[in-house]
């Protein structure tokens, strides 16, 4: 009873897969992708197709800055070089990084998951 889904058992399949290769994939992004294929569905309509298949948008989780096989390395390096001279730092090209984000947020990222997962 009711209205019938506007969602076909394909769309369901297609969105999924999607969603499996890139958890990150927006919902534009996904209506985009079936708008290609000939299929046309409003984000809402995609959303709850989502929902329906128990997935929900979670914000991902962050990776260590610093992972502990390159916390090794970094330490070997600076035990390597901690006796040197004045004379050799003086030769050393000192570079301030800076870190620039034009067309993206510098903020936490949405996920698809599966409910009761991580």
């Amino acid at each position: 009873t009711g209205r019938p889904r506007k969602i076909s058992t394909d769309d369901d399949r297609r969105i999924l897969s999607i969603i499996k290769k890139n958890p990150q994939t927006s919902v534009r992004q996904i209506r985009i992708t079936l708008q290609k294929s000939g299929v046309d569905l409003s984000m809402t309509t995609v959303h709850t197709g989502l929902h329906d298949k128990k997935y929900r948008g979670n914000i991902a989780r962050c990776k260590p800055l610093v992972s502990s096989k390159n916390r090794m390395v970094r330490l070997q390096f600076a035990k390597k070089y901690l006796k040197e001279q004045t004379q050799f730092w003086k030769k050393v090209l000192w570079a301030d990084r800076m870190k620039i984000n034009l067309y993206q947020s510098n903020g936490k990222r949405k996920v698809w998951r599966r409910e009761g997962t991580a």
